[in-house]
């Protein structure tokens, strides 16, 4: 189980511009959910801070246990860059989780192999892998330790449509619960029996069912008929069953619901 209560997290000074996520509240109990929002919403942020990578206010549990107390926990694994600095090359850091995470080699190769990133990919440095490369072997390294719990960061970036696919397979197969956060909406359709939560306007909004939300729209201001109402920068935005304004499948990427409220 993942728990969030009143979570807020402030990020400032070098690297950052001053940005906060305020009173986010979640519980994630035997399910996987997806965490949606354009980008700079702050969807990593709050996952590094789930993985226990940032500091934050209020409380987060996994399993009933506060994150900030968690040492040598192995049954929640993710696929942030930050979890995968312990070794220089690849068959490195799969040496170092067979033995801190009981991670499951012949499970990696085969994702590798489904995956289409041949064997010769282990002897090469993580941080050297292109963009789509990169992500596909960390979401693997995530997944081949058979974790209870994962906390999955935009596992389909810079993947190409086969690829997506595939690493959808195995995503949706391995980890009992757990977040995957996204802004790509078209892989969607293959998570129709989640709910999705929706990061924007530093608040964590929902949830809404997947199945739902493909087949609604969304039009700008607050009606009464809304299955949700979002807040963003200021302004209203409410997803509506059927063809009343922009399909929400449409979209493509949610950095497009800006062009909803005319910003």
């Amino acid at each position: 189980m993942i728990q969030l209560k009143n979570v807020g997290i402030t990020l400032s000074g070098k690297g950052y511009e001053r940005f906060s996520l305020e009173n986010i509240n979640l519980e994630v109990n035997g399910e996987k959910v997806i965490i949606l929002g354009p980008n700079g919403s702050g969807k990593t942020t709050l996952l590094r801070a789930i993985s226990g990578l940032l500091p934050y206010s209020g409380n987060i549990f996994i399993n009933g246990m506060e994150v900030r107390k968690i040492r040598n926990y192995i049954r929640y694994s993710t696929n942030l860059p930050e979890a995968y600095e312990i070794g220089v090359t690849v068959n490195d850091i799969v040496y170092l989780y067979e033995e801190l995470k009981g991670l499951d080699r012949d499970l990696f190769l085969e994702m590798l192999k489904a995956l289409k990133l041949g064997e010769e990919i282990l002897r090469r440095k993580l941080y050297k892998l292109s963009a789509g490369q990169s992500v596909l072997v960390r979401t693997s390294l995530a997944l081949a330790s058979q974790p209870e719990i994962v906390g999955l960061d935009e596992p389909f970036e810079n993947v190409d449509a086969a690829r997506r696919h595939v690493i959808s397979r195995y995503i949706k197969e391995y980890g009992k619960e757990g977040i995957l956060v996204t802004h790509e909406l078209d892989m969607l359709n293959l998570y129709k029996e989640y709910k999705a939560y929706f990061l924007v306007g530093n608040r964590l909004q929902g949830p809404i069912s997947v199945s739902e939300l493909l087949e609604s729209s969304i039009v700008e201001g607050e009606r009464n008929d809304a299955l949700l109402v979002l807040d963003i920068m200021d302004k209203k935005v409410s997803i509506v069953k059927g063809d009343l304004g922009m399909k929400f499948g449409a979209l493509g990427s949610l950095n497009r619901i800006y062009g909803i409220i005319g910003a």
